[in-house]
This record gives C-alpha cells, sequence and structure tokens, in this order.
C-alpha cells in the first residue's frame, strides 16, 4: 500500500512528480523562507555597514515608533479602507461573470468574450497605470467624452489628481485587470458539479435561473469560500505597483499606505530597520486575520483551509 511505503521509496515510486515540483519549492524556499533571516534588524538599530552581526540590538524600539507615530496609523486605515473595498465589495464579480460565462451557449462567442476578459490580465501594472492616464488626462478619451455629452465646451480635469477619487481609480483598476482571470477558478468549479444534479432539475420543472440558485451556486460555494479566506490576508497589504503608480503629488500625502511607506522608509531612506518591523508587524496581522476568518468559516460552513 501507499501508506505503507517509507519516505524514499514514495520518493522513487514518484520521482518524476517530485522532479515536477522541485522548482517551485526551491523557489519558495530561497525567495520566501530564507530572507526570513532578516527580520532580526526589526529589533536592532540596523546599520548597513555593520550588519545584521555587529548592528546593536534595540529590543521593541521600533515597534514603539510604529504605533506611536500617526504617519503609520494613517497608512493602515488606508490600507484597511482600500483592501476592505476591494475585497468585499470586488469579490462578488468574479463569481458572477462566472455564472454568466457558464450560461452562454455560443461557443465561438463565449470564448470571444472569455478571452478578452482574460487580456488584462497579462498587462503589467505599470501598463495599466499608464493606460489610465492616458484616458483621464485633460485632451484624453474621457474629457473628450464628457464634452460630446455635454454638447458645449467643459472644463478638463484629470480626476487622478483628486485623492477623493483614489479608492474609485484603485477599486475599478483591480476590477478591469482581474476579474476575468478571477473567474476562471470558478468556471472550473462549475464544470466539477455534478451533470445529473441539472437533469434531475429539469425533470422537476426547474429553469436556468433556479438551477443557478440551488445547484450551481451552492456548488461553487466551498471554492468560494476557500478563495475569501486565503485573500483577506491581503487586508493589510496592498498591491505596491499598483498604488504607488496611481499616486502624484496632489495625492501621495493623503494616499500613503502600509507598503508604500515602507519603500520610502526601507528604500529611500534607509531605515531598515524600522521598515523591517513593519513588514513583521503586517506578516502577523495578516496571518491572524487568515486564522481568524478560516475559524469564522469552520464554524458556520464547515469549509476552511486546514
Amino acid at each position: 500500500m501507499q501508506n505503507q511505503l517509507t519516505l524514499s521509496q514514495r520518493i522513487r515510486r514518484n520521482k518524476f512528480l517530485y522532479l515536477l515540483i522541485s522548482g517551485a519549492v526551491l523557489w519558495t524556499i530561497i525567495f520566501c523562507y530564507v530572507p526570513m533571516i532578516g527580520i532580526v534588524m526589526s529589533f536592532q538599530d540596523f546599520n548597513i555597514f555593520k550588519g545584521m552581526f555587529g548592528s546593536p540590538f534595540v529590543g521593541f524600539k521600533q515597534f514603539d515608533v510604529i504605533f506611536s507615530d500617526p504617519v503609520f496609523a494613517k497608512a493602515v486605515v488606508n490600507t484597511l479602507y482600500y483592501n476592505s473595498i476591494i475585497l468585499i465589495i470586488g469579490f462578488p464579480f468574479p463569481i458572477i461573470l462566472a455564472l454568466l460565462f457558464n450560461e452562454l451557449r455560443g461557443r465561438f462567442f463565449k470564448r470571444f468574450v472569455q478571452t478578452v476578459s482574460y487580456l488584462p490580465y497579462f498587462l503589467s501594472w505599470i501598463s495599466v497605470v499608464a493606460l489610465f492616464y492616458a484616458f483621464f488626462e485633460m485632451s484624453g478619451p474621457f474629457n473628450d467624452l464628457k464634452e460630446f455629452l455635454a454638447g458645449h465646451e467643459i472644463e478638463r480635469t484629470n480626476i487622478l489628481m483628486d485623492p477623493d477619487n483614489f479608492v474609485a481609480i484603485l477599486f475599478g483598476s483591480h476590477l478591469w485587470k482581474n476579474i476575468g482571470w478571477s473567474s476562471v477558478i470558478f468556471l472550473a468549479a462549475i464544470a466539477g458539479i455534478d451533470s445529473q444534479l441539472y437533469e434531475a432539475a429539469k425533470i422537476d420543472g426547474c429553469g436556468r435561473w433556479k438551477q443557478m440558485i440551488h445547484i450551481t451556486l451552492p456548488g461553487i460555494m466551498p471554492t468560494a469560500m476557500i478563495i475569501f479566506i486565503l485573500s483577506s490576508g491581503s487586508l493589510v497589504s496592498s498591491n505596491f505597483e499598483q498604488v504607488y503608480g496611481f499616486q502624484n503629488l496632489y495625492t501621495m500625502e493623503q494616499t500613503q499606505v502600509v507598503n508604500t511607506l515602507v519603500y520610502q522608509l526601507g528604500i529611500q531612506q534607509g531605515n531598515y530597520s524600522l521598515a523591517t518591523a513593519f513588514g513583521l508587524a503586517q506578516g502577523i496581522v495578516s496571518f491572524l486575520i487568515v486564522y481568524g476568518v478560516n475559524w469564522i468559516s469552520k464554524k458556520t460552513s464547515q469549509v476552511g483551509i486546514w
């Protein structure tokens, strides 16, 4: 039996499978676990010339600075606010899109629409930011459309320069870029639902709407819960490229988030200890959020990642 084999025997029997995943395992160890040695800098007054072994330990001094500085507090509030909007409001959209794709009957049209919805995902965030700036600039299509609809010349503005529009820009760009690709996993979950359930529902007189409500949605709910649990950890970790790309001189002061502040402190100002301490606190909070959401999910729906 497979479960009675020793580890070396299982490796020899499945050597090609282990070889297949070895690249991903090595990448994870080198780029995710080895750098964790640097966590020690969060408890030091790190000096780049003395290194980790020569820099003096200062205990929790860096964490005291983090929790007492109003700039850090504002960045944390912004991070939670932006990511809550993107996660909670944006989460149902890929599910809805997957349900709509599932209802399409024309094979060519279905494939065409799916392909078009996937394309933005393969653009880098810098490319997406550039497209948005080109669209909303003073002489861009957005102001041209406003002027056309108004029927007369209007005062041209750039909405990217108003901090009040920042969360809407983040949400819209995130949705446009990721909704198509995020729907793939839900389409796969829909494809895994037993077709006999739909046949039985048709015999009972259920139309497409009732089949979706009583079969499709419950069928993909475990997958949706797993995705939501894993995504909840991003509440305190914004997409750096997206946020930093959309920030400008008019909005930067009001729209700082944890990741951009860590970049400014750690890279631009060389305060590596403070940036590392912030990153460590961010990681701990992310883990606690995932653990809490997973616990609630297990209690309410019996679905969890452990």
